[in-house]
């Protein structure tokens, strides 16, 4: 991109997410425009904890899909959100925190995305600190959810998924990652199968 364009993107991108942290940032990276192609797919991951405290994604271009790509992020009770996004979409995440990916392959066509990465200023140690005085407690108790009609394993009621601060984007499949053979369970049960006669390795486990 020109660089008088990516300026003005810092700006703008900075302003927004520096309102939904509350706190003052600093920009550590911003690249892209990365494209997808058919097929494409990302492993479940968090990202470098000195200078990605909070980070966006920018769906800048998507065309000729057959199905929606969706981003899938884990929240603080390490329940899938599976979130779809058009064109012009942005998702806010904490990304040295929250496992994030796109496990589903890439159905046809193509995904453009801008991504940019943000820490406390000059505080490469931010995740050592205890929370600001006031900070809300994660929503780790989440009750009984209309999508699947059948209350979550770890819920005890005192928070719905109706709950604005969830969103809309709650798995309908309710899926929770709780050690690193869950996520590649998940991995394995949305791609195509595979089978390598020369390393051994299948979907089959």
């Amino acid at each position: 991109m020109q660089w008088a364009l990516k300026f003005i993107w810092q700006d703008r991108l900075k302003a927004v997410v520096q309102d939904w942290v509350g706190v003052e940032i600093e920009q550590t990276d911003l690249y892209g425009i990365r494209q997808y192609e058919a097929g494409a797919r990302l492993l479940t991951h968090v990202d470098r904890i000195t200078t990605h405290a909070v980070s966006l994604i920018v769906n800048v271009a998507q065309g000729n899909l057959t199905a929606p790509w969706t981003v899938e992020v884990y929240d603080h009770a390490n329940r899938l959100h599976e979130v779809k996004m058009e064109p012009g979409d942005i998702v806010y995440y904490e990304s040295a925190r929250a496992l994030h990916g796109r496990n589903s392959p890439l159905a046809g066509g193509f995904y453009a995305n801008l991504f940019t990465h943000y820490r406390p200023i000059g505080d490469p140690d931010w995740y050592k600190k205890e929370n600001p005085e006031g900070t809300p407690e994660p929503l780790i108790d989440v009750g009984k959810c209309e999508l699947v009609g059948k209350p979550n394993e770890y819920s005890q009621g005192a928070v719905k998924c109706e709950n604005d601060a969830i969103g809309p984007h709650l798995s309908p499949k309710m899926v929770t990652a709780a050690s690193g053979q869950d996520l590649y369970n998940v991995w394995l049960s949305v791609g195509p199968p595979f089978d390598d006669e020369n390393t051994g390795i299948s979907d089959e486990l």
